[in-house]
């Protein structure tokens, strides 16, 4: 294919391959590719990580009981920071497909693993911090196995009816547990035992609403500290952990008892040995 073109009153022939050249840096101008873009194939590729500015932490709390009513926990934290950063920054946020993160609900659809929070949350974190993301990481899922949940802040919210939806499944302050692990199922069991509310109950369902706002809130926390560069790590392993594992760790000595790797307390599920 040809195409005739005019240019100082005289007339030129291009070809097919000079005319979707042409075409192609026209789409790209027009969809407003970023100097820190790049366009490979057809396909707009951003450069990692995408640029942060702070954010309010009170905003992006209410921002995740929201998004937990609309999509449950991983999808709500994930949510209230790339949205609250699409209002703020743009694209691209504004953009970007938030319901993905939807598949983290209840520990990855309801196996009970990854806390649905603490996943959607650490995305957000991987896609802002780049390379400086396990520090962070590593703060938030220390937080969150050691600080009784959901907090007071968001007991409070609820009450004074101060999030962002308009029908609570409660209203009320409900019991604060302290989950000494990272998982779903250890999470929610520890809760409904502390409270007397069952799995299935709307106050379980509203404490993990509060809860995903509570781990967004502290994700923004962080961003905000390493964008400061304030960020600094605060929160060790239990004793008990550190204890084990100067045996039971991730290493190449089998017989030394390096079978085996992680953080979590150790004790929430293994007698200790001598």
């Amino acid at each position: 294919m040809s195409v005739k073109i005019e240019k100082d009153d005289q007339p030129r022939t291009i070809s097919r391959r000079e005319f979707l050249s042409g075409a192609g840096i026209v789409a790209a101008s027009a969809i407003g590719i970023s100097s820190t873009s790049k366009l490979t194939k057809g396909v707009v590729q951003q450069e990692w990580p995408w640029s942060y500015e702070k954010l309010d932490v009170e905003q992006v709390r209410k921002l995740g009981h929201l998004g937990y009513y609309e999509g449950a926990c991983s999808y709500g934290a994930f949510h209230a920071i790339v949205s609250a950063l699409g209002e703020k920054v743009g694209d691209p946020y504004a953009n970007f497909p938030t319901l993905m993160m939807k598949y983290g609900e209840g520990g990855v659809v309801g196996w009970g693993s990854l806390c649905g929070g603490l996943n959607g949350a650490c995305a957000a974190i991987g896609l802002i911090a780049g390379e400086d993301y396990k520090p962070l990481v590593n703060e938030l899922i220390a937080w969150y196995s050691a600080t009784p949940l959901p907090t007071a802040i968001s007991n409070d919210l609820a009450v004074n009816h101060e999030f962002l939806v308009s029908e609570y499944k409660s209203d009320q302050a409900l019991e604060q547990s302290v989950s000494e692990s990272s998982l779903c199922h250890v999470s929610v069991t520890n809760w409904c035992k502390a409270s007397g509310f069952a799995s299935g109950s709307a106050e379980r369902s509203e404490r993990c609403g509060r809860l995903t706002g509570d781990v967004a809130a502290y994700a923004v926390e962080l961003l905000n500290a390493n964008a400061d560069g304030a960020f600094e790590a605060v929160l060790p392993l239990s004793e008990d952990t550190q204890a084990c594992r100067t045996c039971h760790s991730k290493g190449k000595e089998f017989d030394l008892g390096q079978w085996t790797r992680g953080k979590e307390e150790c004790s929430a599920c293994h007698e200790p040995h001598d």
